[in-house]
Protein backbone atom coordinates (compact mmCIF):
# COMPACT_ATOMS: atom_id res chain seq x y z
CA UNK A 1 0.00 0.00 0.00
CA UNK A 2 1.23 3.04 -1.46
CA UNK A 3 0.46 6.25 0.70
CA UNK A 4 -0.67 9.44 -0.93
CA UNK A 5 2.48 12.48 -1.53
CA UNK A 6 2.22 15.34 0.87
CA UNK A 7 1.06 17.43 -1.76
CA UNK A 8 -1.73 15.31 -2.95
CA UNK A 9 -2.85 14.83 0.95
CA UNK A 10 -2.92 18.31 1.03
CA UNK A 11 -4.72 19.16 -1.79
CA UNK A 12 -7.40 16.48 -1.16
CA UNK A 13 -7.78 18.08 2.75
CA UNK A 14 -8.07 21.68 1.54
CA UNK A 15 -10.66 20.46 -0.53
CA UNK A 16 -12.90 18.77 1.93
CA UNK A 17 -12.83 21.92 3.37
CA UNK A 18 -16.11 23.99 2.62
CA UNK A 19 -15.26 27.28 4.00
CA UNK A 20 -12.55 27.70 1.34
CA UNK A 21 -14.38 27.82 -1.37
CA UNK A 22 -17.22 29.71 0.69
CA UNK A 23 -14.52 32.68 1.07
CA UNK A 24 -14.12 32.34 -2.75
CA UNK A 25 -11.26 30.39 -3.13
CA UNK A 26 -10.88 27.16 -4.71
CA UNK A 27 -8.04 24.90 -4.89
CA UNK A 28 -6.65 22.22 -7.50
CA UNK A 29 -3.62 20.08 -8.68
CA UNK A 30 -0.64 21.88 -10.10
CA UNK A 31 -0.38 22.45 -14.10
CA UNK A 32 2.74 20.36 -13.85
CA UNK A 33 0.25 17.35 -12.12
CA UNK A 34 2.26 17.93 -8.57
CA UNK A 35 1.58 20.55 -6.07
CA UNK A 36 -1.59 22.48 -4.78
CA UNK A 37 -2.75 25.66 -6.96
CA UNK A 38 -4.65 28.16 -4.66
CA UNK A 39 -6.86 30.67 -6.69
CA UNK A 40 -8.30 33.15 -5.21
CA UNK A 41 -12.04 33.63 -7.84
CA UNK A 42 -10.07 33.61 -10.76
CA UNK A 43 -7.00 34.70 -10.12
CA UNK A 44 -4.04 32.93 -8.95
CA UNK A 45 -3.13 33.21 -4.97
CA UNK A 46 -0.14 31.01 -4.30
CA UNK A 47 1.09 27.39 -4.55
CA UNK A 48 2.78 24.80 -2.32
CA UNK A 49 5.02 22.11 -3.58
CA UNK A 50 6.79 18.68 -1.87
CA UNK A 51 10.29 19.68 -1.92
CA UNK A 52 12.02 16.48 0.31
CA UNK A 53 9.80 16.20 3.09
CA UNK A 54 8.78 19.49 3.00
CA UNK A 55 5.67 21.42 1.70
CA UNK A 56 7.11 24.87 0.70
CA UNK A 57 4.47 28.05 -0.06
CA UNK A 58 4.77 30.48 -2.98
CA UNK A 59 2.95 33.38 -3.19
CA UNK A 60 1.86 35.13 -6.27
CA UNK A 61 2.93 38.32 -4.94
CA UNK A 62 6.82 37.55 -5.06
CA UNK A 63 7.23 40.78 -2.78
CA UNK A 64 5.91 38.34 0.32
CA UNK A 65 7.64 35.94 1.96
CA UNK A 66 7.31 32.26 1.02
CA UNK A 67 6.87 29.55 3.66
CA UNK A 68 8.13 26.15 4.09
CA UNK A 69 6.27 23.93 6.52
CA UNK A 70 7.40 20.14 7.70
CA UNK A 71 3.50 18.46 7.61
CA UNK A 72 0.77 18.85 5.61
CA UNK A 73 -1.14 19.87 9.03
CA UNK A 74 0.88 22.63 9.49
CA UNK A 75 0.02 23.52 5.39
CA UNK A 76 -3.26 23.32 5.58
CA UNK A 77 -3.15 25.61 8.98
CA UNK A 78 -0.91 28.34 7.13
CA UNK A 79 -3.10 28.05 4.25
CA UNK A 80 -6.66 28.80 5.71
CA UNK A 81 -4.45 31.73 7.61
CA UNK A 82 -4.06 33.20 4.47
CA UNK A 83 -7.15 32.97 3.46
CA UNK A 84 -8.43 34.45 6.64
CA UNK A 85 -6.07 37.32 6.09
CA UNK A 86 -6.96 38.18 2.84
CA UNK A 87 -10.74 38.14 3.17
CA UNK A 88 -9.59 40.48 6.39
CA UNK A 89 -7.57 42.71 4.12
CA UNK A 90 -10.39 42.66 1.58
CA UNK A 91 -12.90 44.00 4.03
CA UNK A 92 -10.99 46.64 5.48
CA UNK A 93 -10.15 48.23 2.54
CA UNK A 94 -12.01 51.65 1.82
CA UNK A 95 -13.96 51.85 -1.12
CA UNK A 96 -12.72 53.34 -3.75
CA UNK A 97 -13.75 56.81 -4.39
CA UNK A 98 -15.28 57.52 -7.70
CA UNK A 99 -13.55 60.44 -9.96
CA UNK A 100 -15.87 62.73 -11.97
Amino acid sequence: MTSATPDRELLQQLANIPEVALSGFSVREGLSGTGVTVMKGRNYFGSWRAVDRQLVWVPANLTEPGHIVETVDEAVRHTLLLILKSIETTRTKPPRSMAS
